[in-house]
């Protein structure tokens, strides 16, 4: 690193001094029509100085804005441009003025004249030539650092999103074995048989989970398949009391959030009650653009969480990977749930 470091500074150095040279050359044959006189030497220091310093200055001054927010940088972006070209420029005047004095002392001109000079001919000449200079260059420097605090935003956002999502993700697994377990405890002491089928209807759910779990989006069609197995080790339990009804053309085009409609069917088995005589009735179906999952509400007469953990961070894995939103709602003793989709 510090190889590197030291690697650049002296390529840096190089550039100044190649472009010194050059530009001075260039500037005095113009001016005078003979670059190779002892001016030119003083002018291309002068440029030389100006580069390194100025480049100091704006390396500091990025520095000193790279950890800044977008917000911050945007309130202080424009008294910082001004105050850096008002000094920018009289750095550059003050390295004019001392390199003209130097120029009189080796030429051994008489300095009683050096003030009026510099101030009629050479500062009012310099301010011409670095005034342009420096507003241009100040100008798409401060533009860089505007767009390295828009993109180092960016990045922040998007390694937050990426964060979110992990977490929202990371909650599924958990939640769905702590449910699938308490149904296990209750059915394995009353049938071994039925015990060992949902056990291998559970690993084949928890395959599937898994082999999703790094994918943003998976086939509609394999998602309702694995809703129905999933609804499958339900039936186990429930019998007759839960009913799944799936009507859905076309399934194979279409692309959703992985373990989303478990995560729908869970959500209506977990907050109503139902019986043989009174069914908990879940239909899944499709409306334009949305999957819709509705439910007759049937609520538990216990008391419970009605935070819906599940589906709210369904929501957000929703908003995050698709951007679009999932909506519920209750509508003539029906829950409704609406879920996004896209073309595969």
């Amino acid at each position: 690193m510090k190889g590197t470091t030291k690697r650049n500074k002296v390529v840096v150095f190089a550039i100044a001094i190649a472009f010194s040279i050059l530009f001075s050359l260039i500037f005095k044959w113009i001016q005078t029509g003979n670059p190779f006189k002892t001016e030119t030497i003083v002018y291309g220091v002068i440029v030389f100085l100006n580069i390194i310093i100025l480049g100091y200055v704006g390396y500091v001054t990025l520095n000193k804005f790279s950890n800044k927010s977008t917000i911050e940088t945007q309130k202080k972006i424009i008294p910082a441009f001004l105050l850096f070209v008002i000094l920018s420029l009289m750095i550059a005047l003050a390295i004019v003025s001392i390199g003209v004095y130097s120029f009189y002392l080796v030429k051994g001109l008489n300095t009683s004249n050096f003030i009026n000079h510099l101030f009629k001919v050479e500062l009012s000449s310099a301010i011409k030539q670095f005034s342009i200079w420096i507003l241009i260059g100040s100008t798409f420097f401060f533009y860089i650092i505007w767009r390295k605090a828009i993109e180092r935003e960016q990045k922040l956002r998007e390694e937050n999103l990426k964060y979110r999502y992990q977490n929202l993700k990371s909650q599924v697994n958990p939640h769905f074995l702590f449910n699938s377990l308490n149904t296990l405890s209750e059915i394995v002491y009353e049938d071994a048989k039925i015990a060992d089928k949902y056990i291998q209807k559970l690993s084949g759910i928890y395959r599937y989970i898994l082999e999703n779990e790094e994918v943003d989006l998976v086939p509609l069609i394999k998602e309702i398949e694995f809703v129905k197995q999933y609804f499958d080790i339900q039936k186990v339990r429930d019998n007759n009391k839960i009913l799944l009804e799936i009507d859905f053309q076309d399934a194979n085009e279409f692309k959703v959030v992985p373990v989303s409609l478990q995560i729908l069917v869970e959500n209506a088995l977990k907050h109503n009650s139902r019986s043989e005589k009174l069914p908990l009735k879940i239909r899944i179906e499709r409306n334009i653009d949305k999957i819709v999952v509705s439910n007759n509400i049937q609520r538990k007469n216990i008391l419970e969480s009605k935070s819906r953990t599940g589906l709210l961070n369904l929501k957000e894995r929703v908003r995050l990977i698709l951007d679009k939103d999932l909506i519920y709602e209750e509508d003539n003793n029906q829950f409704i749930v609406k879920l996004p989709f896209i073309k595969s």
